[in-house]
């Protein structure tokens, strides 16, 4: 029934393409070895919001420091892949398919999580943007959308376009199933979206952003009880190897970056106050950026990062995971920050706790999680 499947939570995977700067967004800001790294685009008392003493979130993001006082949002630091390729592609594409260092993966691991969800919904995983992201990749009923209202079959006798588009792609045909499930998925959205939406309880996007356009489009999708249960949306920009900051290291490219990623989940959330307590949003980065600033004022792909997390049931306000310190003897290959979290395991404690998948050996294939 309807009811059976809207009943069920919703996770939103939020891929920051281009190796976010973690340092910067949750730093270490009272550690000497970060600022001594760090001389001119370092984060210090100033430029950051308090979290615990030891860590403070760019001065940029109070909406997302307000979640974390209020155990809404949590922190994993050190957190990425144990893979040590500094390479876009290969970090991203092993991230996404659950298996660092291997590529033979069949597919990506929400793929897999929502291969195990029986559902009639032609709704139930999508990619918001042009194509489908590696992480629902081998998914048959994955579609990619850029949002509500453009997701429909244009021109004039739609009625028999739609009915000579299932004729053609029937059972016989070998791509019946997506191109069926797409049709599905049309006549869905032509019944259910209004033509101009209007977020709900105040919340704001910020008008011409990719960012915040896909996360309004992913909210109204949400709030159309069609069935989604599972939601990529990329942003990008985060390769930061020159200009990173301005003068005052709190502002400059990357703090517009992360102003933009704070106001944005903080928008997405409030707009959602009616299914908050359903949606779980998980932030991953493929790894971090290099400990030491180059000389371009910027920084160079590094290796561990940090991972966040948004929704209901985080337990207590803290910052999570083990802090492998900056010294240069705690740093990986003596240039970067440790990973001492697995991102599977912050992604499985996910699927467990949220997504009550307990397929773990299925999801991250020769994971081993205790």
């Amino acid at each position: 029934s309807k009811d059976a499947v809207v009943s069920r939570d919703i996770i939103v995977s939020i891929f920051l393409r281009g190796g976010m700067d973690a340092l910067s967004f949750i730093s270490p800001y009272n550690d000497t070895d970060y600022q001594a790294a760090r001389p001119t685009i370092g984060l210090k008392s100033a430029h950051v919001l308090d979290l615990n003493g030891q860590f403070g979130i760019h001065k940029l993001c109070p909406e997302l420091r307000e979640m974390y006082d209020g155990s809404r949002a949590a922190f994993i630091v050190a957190a990425g892949s144990p893979d040590p390729t500094r390479s876009h592609f290969l970090a991203q594409d092993y991230m996404e398919r659950g298996r660092p260092g291997d590529r033979s993966s069949g597919g990506g691991w929400l793929a897999r999580h929502v291969a195990t969800i029986p559902s009639a919904s032609p709704f139930q995983a999508i990619s918001r943007g042009s194509s489908v992201s590696v992480s629902l990749e081998g998914l048959s009923k994955a579609i990619a959308i850029s949002g509500a209202n453009g997701f429909s079959i244009n021109g004039n006798d739609t009625d028999d376009v739609r009915r000579a588009l299932r004729r053609m792609y029937g059972s016989e045909n070998p791509l019946g199933g997506v191109a069926l499930n797409t049709l599905d998925a049309i006549d869905t959205i032509d019944y259910a979206a209004p033509s101009d939406y209007v977020p709900g309880f105040g919340a704001v996007y910020t008008s011409n952003n990719g960012f915040h356009d896909a996360l309004k489009s992913v909210a109204q999708l949400i709030k159309m009880d069609v069935g989604l249960e599972a939601i990529t949306i990329d942003y990008g920009g985060w390769d930061t190897h020159n200009g990173q900051a301005n003068s005052d290291p709190s502002t400059g490219e990357f703090a517009g970056l992360v102003e933009q990623l704070s106001k944005g989940i903080a928008a997405f959330t409030k707009d959602l106050t009616s299914f908050n307590n359903r949606v779980t949003i998980v932030v991953m980065s493929e790894f971090g950026r290099r400990l030491r600033q180059n000389n371009n004022s910027g920084t160079d792909h590094g290796h561990g990062g940090t991972m966040m997390v948004v929704g209901p049931g985080i337990v207590q306000k803290k910052i999570w995971g083990s802090w492998p310190g900056l010294a240069n003897e705690n740093l990986f290959e003596n240039v970067d920050l440790a990973v001492t979290t697995d991102y599977r395991q912050v992604l499985t404690e996910l699927m467990i706790a949220r997504l009550k998948n307990t397929n773990i050996g299925t999801l991250f294939p020769g994971y081993s999680y205790t």
